[in-house]
């Protein structure tokens, strides 16, 4: 009812009236081709309202997919940086350290002995300032793949900071094992004195 009554108002209005006029003037085969032209309109007008809809949902589709990926790229990085923040600090200790103490503790958080582990040469490097390099000539005995690389990895990423000159790996007597010598050089500040290695 509420419709019916709108039409009634609108086709009292003036301009209605005028385009109602202009309408019934024109010839037949005019209102048929404005009838055409109509629909075609329409139909073009839905289609880009549903094409628009379309691409709004499939915007935010990706958004979300590119969302949730990063929040787990994220997620696997805090992950790995606690982890790697514990082994860290499992081989930091108070006061001066000896290489091989470091490199012994480096193996426990294998899973290894310390004795997978051996200080084959150590020799004292460059001098600057506070921080004396030591040159470590290492061998790594008796070690899976999956131990070896972590140990290598915390080598060059652990405290206090050494950098990997060299690498010659080669299998061990017990299958499935692998040795390992590797060149290092090792930074640390120099002791005081009093201070000993432990």
């Amino acid at each position: 009812m509420a419709v019916g009554g709108f039409l009634d108002k609108m086709k009292d209005q003036e301009w209605y009236q005028q385009l109602n006029s202009a309408w019934t003037q024109l010839p037949p085969e005019q209102q048929r081709l404005a009838r055409i032209s109509g629909t075609i309109t329409a139909f073009i007008f839905a289609g880009y309202l549903m094409y628009s809809t379309y691409e709004s949902a499939h915007t935010a589709k990706e958004q979300y997919y590119q969302k949730e990926e990063l929040t787990r790229i994220l997620t696997q990085a805090n992950d790995e940086l606690r982890r790697l923040k514990g082994q860290n600090a499992g081989i930091q200790q108070g006061g001066p350290q000896s290489w091989s103490s470091i490199f012994e503790g480096m193996a426990t958080l294998q899973g290894l002995p310390a004795t997978a582990v051996e200080i084959l040469k150590e020799s004292p490097g460059a001098a600057q300032g506070m921080i004396q390099e030591s040159l470590l000539e290492v061998k790594l005995k008796g070690m899976q793949v999956r131990q070896l690389v972590p140990l290598l990895y915390q080598i060059e990423h652990g405290t206090p900071p050494m950098k990997l000159k060299g690498l010659i790996v080669e299998p061990s007597s017990e299958d499935g094992l692998l040795n390992a010598k590797v060149n290092v050089s090792g930074y640390m500040a120099k002791p005081e004195k009093g201070d000993k290695p432990k």
